[in-house]
């Protein structure tokens, strides 16, 4: 399948290397405005650099929107309208503009898919596995942590750690356990110099019969101890547990915003593509489709309010599904 980026910034550097790694599609090209990075990675990628979204859709069956995140919503469902599959980097977007991709996607008959990465890497698909099997029994906690520092001229072109990062926590928590009941959440005084988002943050979740999911984020420290918690998920349930993590291979060699090389993140991209793929040709469903995308931004943007206003003390879900009006202040 041939398919193009729109977009051509640091995440797009890892989803190239995801192509010429797995090969599940044929990169034809890709649109970017800034032509300085444009001329580069049409010399590194050796690929066309297409005028604009139009010519792009004309050569391409299925577009990976890699821009900014209040772009999306226009450039995937121009995508859409002209029958091209899309998926489309986290955060998805509002509720509401995921919902309309949702929407027309399902209208259409195509493949709308988040860019929900880490939800595809075969140690965590086994651990989906061990718990919907109940080989670990009645599981009782999740805890998803992610401690990687970040430079401040990297972390500047993101948002807050709470709404950039742990989108990942949240759509591997309803990926495992799905919707909670009550979310707690905070966010620290960030330490930057002049970036003002927020450098740390945490949240938990509560779920029925005693299970909780302890979720935290940080751009702020790395993690040099014997037992570091870069990036790991542990499961445990009353019959046993699971982990996984990225430590076991790591080196010096900077790619997308990190300044080392974690082959196990990087290979996610690559089993990412390979679920569109498969969603695309076979219809394959996906471990994280857009139901998933909306109800993480709707517990995402209920987090926000909380941790901006500790007044709002927890909040409960009435019912935080894709359909329903979501999580309301106790």
């Amino acid at each position: 399948m041939k398919l193009g980026f729109v977009g051509a910034g640091m995440v797009a550097e890892l989803h190239h290397q995801a192509i010429v790694n797995r090969h599940a599609f044929d990169l034809v090209g890709f649109v970017e405005p800034d032509d300085r990075l444009a001329g580069q990675r049409r010399r590194d990628w050796h690929v066309d650099r297409y005028a604009d979204l139009d010519h792009l859709l004309a050569a391409v069956d299925a577009v990976l929107v890699l821009t900014p995140e209040a772009t999306h919503h226009a450039i995937a469902a121009r995508c859409l309208a002209a029958g091209k599959h899309v998926l489309v980097e986290k955060p998805v977007g509002p509720v509401d503009e995921i919902a309309d991709l949702q929407q027309i996607a399902e209208r259409a008959g195509l493949v709308c898919m988040p860019g929900h990465n880490y939800a595809y890497q075969p140690e965590f698909t086994e651990l989906r596995s061990l718990i919907d099997s109940g080989s670990l029994g009645r599981i009782r906690a999740l805890w998803i942590t992610y401690v990687i520092k970040h430079p401040e001229e990297v972390a500047r072109h993101y948002a807050g750690v709470l709404e950039e990062v742990m989108i990942h926590h949240s759509y591997l928590s309803l990926a495992l356990l799905g919707s909670p009941e009550r979310i707690h959440a905070g966010r620290m005084e960030p330490a930057w110099h002049q970036h003002r988002a927020d450098d740390q943050a945490w949240m938990t979740w509560e779920y029925p019969g005693g299970t909780s999911a302890h979720l935290f984020a940080t751009f702020a420290v790395d993690d040099p101890t014997s037992d570091p918690w870069t990036f790991q998920v542990k499961v445990l349930g009353d019959n046993g547990g699971g982990l996984y993590n990225w430590r076991n291979t790591m080196f010096s060699r900077a790619l997308g915003s990190l300044p080392y090389a974690l082959p196990a993140y990087e290979a996610s991209y690559e089993h990412e593509q390979a679920a569109f793929a498969a969603a695309i040709q076979d219809g394959r469903p996906v471990v994280s489709p857009l139901a998933d995308a909306r109800t993480a931004a709707l517990i995402l943007r209920r987090a926000v309010q909380l941790s901006s206003d500790p007044g709002y003390g927890a909040w409960a879900a009435d019912d935080p599904s894709p359909t329903s009006g979501g999580l309301r202040a106790d």
